[in-house]
């Protein structure tokens, strides 16, 4: 029971680094307009397509109802499922209402740099800034009841070191 578990967890987590892979391959415009129009949601799988003698990309999201996108290779937003924004958009896109984006739905660089920087810390929260066009994550960890911030950008450069909060 305890390794059929275990494999289960693997599993996911192959999945989840395969999704974040793809997503990684996708051309800047792609990933960009996806950001855009989910911020903080996990992918769940990326598929490449010709429509119309045109290359989309869809991209299918961990959410209730696995809600996808179709984005055209320049970063035309085709088709969406995802829900309208009416409030913060981090509540509709988490399914407990907890806010904060998860580790595996950042750039591969980011989490790279992350993970070398902060091994060991426990992320308490993942939250997706913008500024003059620059797109960085703040994370901030729980070490035994030390709280830390440091904030990375998507091409994994630091923009602030470990800090105590």
């Amino acid at each position: 029971m305890v390794a059929a578990s275990g494999l289960l967890l693997w599993g996911c987590s192959r999945s989840v680094e395969s999704a974040s892979q793809k997503f990684n391959e996708l051309p800047p415009a792609v990933q960009k307009t996806v950001r855009a129009q989910a911020p903080n949601a996990e992918i769940a799988d990326v598929s490449h397509k010709t429509r119309d003698g045109m290359d989309v990309y869809e991209v299918e999201f961990k959410e209730p109802g696995n809600p996808k996108v179709v984005v055209a290779a320049d970063g035309r937003l085709l088709n969406t499922d995802m829900p309208k924004a009416s409030g913060p958009v981090q509540r509709l896109l988490t399914p407990t209402g907890a806010t904060g984006t998860k580790l595996s739905a950042l750039p591969e660089a980011a989490q790279k740099t992350i993970q070398s920087k902060a091994p060991n810390k426990a992320i308490a929260d993942i939250s997706r800034h913008e500024k003059d066009g620059r797109v960085s994550y703040e994370l901030e960890f729980n070490d035994g009841g030390n709280r830390s911030i440091m904030e990375v950008a998507e091409d994994g450069t630091v923009v602030k070191e470990l800090q105590p909060k």
